[in-house]
């Protein structure tokens, strides 16, 4: 007589199942109140400098925030989501007076709420009036770092006040 045994791995893979399965049940949907968005307008300025030529920028960037409370029963502390619309911002080429354009709109970047943060992007740019990639191809387009020092009202989530300097990456050698 033949006795048919259930092979170890059918039995361990129903068993992580029926785990995952309770583990999902007991957690729920992690559930958030989310408000309405606010904005304001940060004044950005700064130069990246590089090659062909180094590019001073200015113009104000838009910044929405929108408020999260987690309403689950994981309480996590409130936060904010942030986007980052850099189309206000563009800059002058030192040497040749050329238009750039910043791209890089519509960033986002999740928070914890606190009065006051920094928050660092990067972001691409390239000569012209527009971000697109041009005949030059890749190779055309740079890299810049924009940094924003936020305040906060705590209760709604909203930006108080801010600042933003533009830079060029550090990158690590």
């Amino acid at each position: 007589m033949k006795i048919r045994r259930l092979p170890v791995g059918a039995v361990v893979l129903s068993f992580f199942a029926v785990v995952l399965s309770g583990l999902l049940w007991w957690a729920g949907t992690p559930a958030r109140a989310a408000f309405a968005p606010t904005v304001a307008l940060i004044p950005v300025s700064g130069i990246v400098t590089g090659q062909p030529e180094s590019v001073k920028f200015s113009g104000q960037a838009q910044v929405s925030s929108e408020l999260v409370l987690d309403t689950s029963k994981f309480n996590l502390p409130p936060a904010v989501i942030l986007t980052f619309d850099l189309s206000g911002v563009s800059g002058t080429g030192s040497s040749s007076g050329a238009k750039y354009v910043a791209g890089g709109n519509g960033t986002n970047v999740y928070r914890r709420l606190v009065s006051a943060d920094t928050v660092e992007i990067t972001f691409p740019f390239t000569r012209g009036t527009t971000m697109s990639v041009s005949s030059a191809g890749l190779s055309s387009v740079r890299s810049g770092v924009v940094t924003f020092a936020l305040s906060f009202d705590t209760n709604t989530g909203a930006i108080t006040s801010g600042t933003a300097n533009i830079a060029g990456p550090a990158f690590p050698y």
